[in-house]
């Protein structure tokens, strides 16, 4: 019995082709199925309806948040304008307003306040600041109650002193404060005083700082009868706070988005004269840079300007 078995080896066919290079014929033929001829149009339908549903949603959401500004603006077109435009630039330039417009928000003054109170009391607030090399305190506050009767264990005083930066008493009693901070303590307990049926306290006041003041005003005039940055000059004083109180919120930021529209116009005529002219003839190269930097100017006096209108829209709105 032979015990090996015979078998035979694959035989492949070789051919020359003609530019004598020799190649193995291979017999190869691909037929793409069903599902892989199927796979293009289910790939577009599903694009198709993932875009439907996106489309759906955006509409569902761009509703609830139209319906909930205007009803938010007290169904009233312009203030939903002014919100959706205030959410827009947010987004854009963010809602903190320029440093400008906040020291010109802090030096707000207004107080529920007699006008002679609150005229007193930015004389007597000043002339602290001024003589003082640290400027005026909350020490400096809490004394001023003491004469009239308030110490420091008063809710309102406590509450004055524990806004002071400080991790100590002393510590806080020593930090500055403003002229607004100020008149609103003094607010605070003039109201209190008027709930409990008591009024005698803004008499008091009144009646303290007008002493203070006057004495003071005395003294300045006799040793120094003409004082060019005299504090005390309480007329000015008292007008300016109240334009300030007056225009802080929209004159000063209109003002400025008039001074950018006009320059925004005069770079426009600038364009259209350098345009009317590339018309009739070629531009030099010097009138072709002057046509980019207008260009960029336009731009950035645009972006600027959109800026103000969202500095305004923040100010009407709070």
């Amino acid at each position: 019995m032979n015990r090996y078995r015979s078998f035979t080896l694959p035989v492949f066919r070789w051919r020359c082709a003609p530019s004598s290079r020799c190649y193995k014929r291979f017999s190869s033929s691909t037929t793409a199925t069903p599902e892989e001829l199927s796979h293009s149009p289910n790939r577009k339908e599903q694009l198709f309806w993932q875009l439907k549903v996106a489309s759906y949603v955006s509409g569902i959401a761009i509703s609830i948040y139209g319906t909930y500004v205007f009803v938010s603006s007290g169904f009233q077109l312009d203030r939903s304008k002014r919100k959706v435009l205030l959410h827009f630039y947010g987004m854009l330039y963010g809602n903190t307003l320029p440093k400008r417009v906040q020291a010109l928000l802090n030096s707000r003054y207004s107080a529920c306040l007699d006008q002679d109170v609150l005229r007193y009391l930015s004389a007597y607030f000043i002339k602290f600041d001024l003589i003082k090399d640290n400027g005026f305190t909350r020490r400096d506050a809490v004394l001023f109650l003491e004469n009239i009767g308030i110490d420091a264990t008063n809710p309102f005083v406590a509450q004055f002193i524990a806004a002071a930066s400080g991790d100590s008493m002393e510590r806080r009693m020593v930090s500055g404060c403003s002229l607004q901070e100020f008149a609103e303590l003094i607010e605070a307990l003039v109201l209190e005083e008027k709930i409990n049926g008591r009024s005698d306290l803004e008499n008091r006041l009144k009646g303290e700082l007008k002493q203070l003041v006057e004495e003071e005003e005395l003294q300045i005039l006799h040793h120094n009868p003409f004082r060019l940055n005299n504090p005390l000059i309480s007329g000015l004083t008292n007008a300016l706070s109240k334009e300030l109180r007056k225009y802080v919120h929209v004159d000063i930021e209109a003002a400025r988005t008039k001074d950018l529209q006009n320059e925004l116009n005069r770079r426009h005529r600038s364009l259209h004269q350098l345009q009317r002219i590339a018309k009739s003839r070629q531009l030099s190269d010097a009138e072709i840079r002057r046509l980019h930097d207008i260009e960029e100017e336009l731009e950035l006096l645009q972006k600027e300007l959109s800026k103000e209108a969202h500095v305004c829209n923040i100010l009407s709105s709070m």
